[in-house]
């Protein structure tokens, strides 16, 4: 606390922090169904072969890490970084 002239103390005023929000965190979407035309935005792929797509939502499972997926059974098939096959550009370096 701080001190006046005649030794009284003086609250202290708060800052309040202004936000805005950052527009990269918005999210947008450059066609009506950007998974059909651009591919899945995936999230991490958890210990169970499994993810999400962050833009629609549709659970997603790698079918060589398991047979299907454990919580879906609508879940798309789709093979993780693991299992993957190389592109040209990796195999030639």
């Amino acid at each position: 606390m701080t001190v006046d002239l005649w030794g009284q103390n003086l609250p202290r005023s708060r800052r309040r922090k202004n936000v805005i929000p950052l527009t990269s965190a918005i999210p947008y979407s450059v066609t009506d169904n950007d998974c059909e035309i651009l591919g899945h935005t995936l999230r991490v792929w958890d210990l169970a072969g499994c993810t999400i797509c962050i833009d629609c939502g549709v659970r997603i499972f790698c079918p060589r890490c398991i047979a299907r997926h454990p919580q879906d059974e609508n879940a798309i098939a789709l093979l993780c970084e693991r299992h993957e096959e190389p592109q040209e550009s990796q195999v030639s370096a």
